[in-house]
């Protein structure tokens, strides 16, 4: 099992001039992650309401990140991609980074670690074939870690994983090949915590965009005193919609423009955690 190196914020240093990278992470997926009815038999509705996300949510976002002239990072399902390859296509034509979700919404952690490899290697080999990118990065279907997961995804030959939710900041973890960064993020600010049916919404919107500000506010502020990193956790089916990537679109007036502020992607605040000198 792979062990966490301790490590202290002073060994996290933000390339010169940036204050505050913001991370955009997009889990881009067709439905496959709606809960079943007794007897596993389909929900449509939510479903229905999930595949959104990647029959008109991603284009919605993908035209906003356009605009604003920004890249992001989007974790796409194997199946997705089989169904929706142009989606993944156009997302990594526009320059944002690719990564791996597994090959469905299936929990690996009672899956035996050959069934696990197997997972992500299909997974991985799917979207380089159709995004013609090879992946670096990985999260979970929601968050789901098995003890093998992190020595997998290192031998795998990847850098970095973000599926859990135990810290404001990039740490590092000894697996059985390497060192892999893991890239913790929060439900809590969560688009789909806010917005997203048939999860409890708590405040829409409006709820949405005051978390997102004061979130922002909290961290700039303490990035006085040391490093900070904003991490956004976001559903293509849930920011996607338009009333909620209105909401998006106010933060990214506020953000971009500002040179203290960047845009990051995941693969790059891996590199820079795990070269911190190499500036």
């Amino acid at each position: 099992m792979a062990a966490e190196i301790k490590s202290n914020t002073e060994a996290i240093r933000w390339p010169a001039g940036i204050r505050l990278p913001v991370i955009l992470t997009f889990e881009h997926q067709a439905g496959e992650g709606a809960p079943l009815f007794a007897g596993e038999r389909p929900n449509y509705m939510v479903g229905g309401a999930m595949q959104y996300g990647a029959r008109r949510g991603i284009w919605n976002i993908l035209e906003l990140l356009e605009k604003y002239r920004v890249k992001a990072t989007f974790f796409v399902l194997g199946t997705t991609a089989e169904k929706y390859p142009d989606t993944v296509q156009a997302a990594a034509k526009a320059g944002h980074e690719i990564a791996g979700m597994g090959y469905s919404f299936g929990s690996i952690r009672t899956a035996s670690e050959e069934q696990e490899r197997a997972n992500v290697r299909r997974s991985a080999k799917i979207l380089e074939d159709i995004a013609g990118v090879k992946i670096r990065g990985w999260r979970c279907p929601d968050y789901r870690v098995s003890p093998k997961t992190l020595d997998i995804l290192a031998e795998e030959g990847l850098l970095w994983d973000s599926s859990l939710l135990n810290d404001d900041l990039p740490y590092l973890f000894q697996t059985r090949a390497k060192k892999i960064v893991e890239i913790p993020f929060t439900t809590s600010t969560a688009d789909k915590t806010y917005v997203g049916y048939p999860y409890p919404q708590r405040g829409g919107p409006d709820g949405l965009a005051s978390v997102w500000n004061n979130e922002l506010d909290v961290l700039y502020k303490e990035s006085e005193r040391g490093p900070r990193l904003m991490n956004l956790s976001l559903q293509t089916w849930a920011t996607g919609r338009p009333a909620t990537l209105r909401v998006l679109g106010r933060l990214l007036d506020r953000l971009v423009g500002h040179e203290e502020f960047r845009f990051a992607q995941c693969s790059e605040i891996a590199a820079w955690r795990l070269n911190p000198n190499a500036r």
